[in-house]
């Protein structure tokens, strides 16, 4: 009788598993019936020992991959400034776990204020995002914008491998992360999706850009005109 309750109810497990998508819910419901195949196995007339070692190899790697997929999906713990990064600027990119992958093979920088990050008339090799203050856009040394944290420095000449045509200078104290070109080149061949992750920042750093500058200029028209 127990027997038989064993191997229906193992049996029915193995229904559920074909039924659930989720792969970790498939692993869980295939461990429950596997472990109640072994008492199954064990109260036959003769043991089944073979049978019993093999359901237990078949736990064993089960709960491998059960353990593996609940750390995958556990949220990442992320320092202060890669959570303003993360929620200033990836959130809408890229998980938490790619924006750290991508985290990795930048350099964090530390500006004070009217240091040069970025030179005009040079060529840009590296992706600089600004985490913490603000950047003066310059030329010609006559100050016309600020940028402040979480915009892209040197975006399009990176993208056009063309030189700057301003400069770059800390307002007041600057936190920055920079990616050399080689570094993302290589980053991106293993994972596509931080590529494309890092394509829409820029695009939509772009575009941001775009609508402060002519709201800025529109407001310089709007001053010399009154004075």
């Amino acid at each position: 009788m127990i027997n038989t309750l064993l191997l229906n109810s193992a049996n029915v497990l193995y229904i559920f598993c074909f039924g659930v998508r989720d792969v970790l819910w498939l692993r869980i419901l295939a461990i429950a019936a596997m472990v109640l195949l072994l008492p199954f196995y064990a109260n036959q007339p003769e043991p089944m020992i073979s049978c019993m070692v093999w359901q237990a190899v078949f736990i064993g790697i089960n709960l491998y991959w059960v353990v593996v997929i609940i750390r995958e999906r556990m949220p990442p713990s992320m320092s202060v400034d890669e959570q303003m990064l993360y929620d200033s600027v990836f959130k809408d990119c890229c998980s938490a776990k790619n924006m750290l992958k991508l985290i990795a093979k930048g350099k964090w920088h530390d500006a004070e204020s009217g240091e040069q990050i970025i030179q005009t008339n040079q060529r840009v090799d590296h992706l600089v995002l600004v985490q913490k203050g603000s950047v003066a856009f310059q030329v010609q040394k006559n100050e016309t914008i600020k940028f402040h944290p979480g915009c892209l420095l040197g975006a399009v000449s990176f993208l056009t491998e063309e030189a700057t045509v301003a400069d770059y200078v800390a307002v007041e104290s600057v936190r920055y992360l920079s990616w050399h070109r080689d570094d993302l080149t290589r980053l991106f061949k293993l994972k596509p999706e931080l590529k494309s992750a890092v394509y829409e920042i820029i695009g939509l750093d772009l575009v941001h850009k775009l609508i402060f500058s002519h709201k800025h200029l529109d407001m310089d028209h709007i001053t010399s005109h009154a004075n």
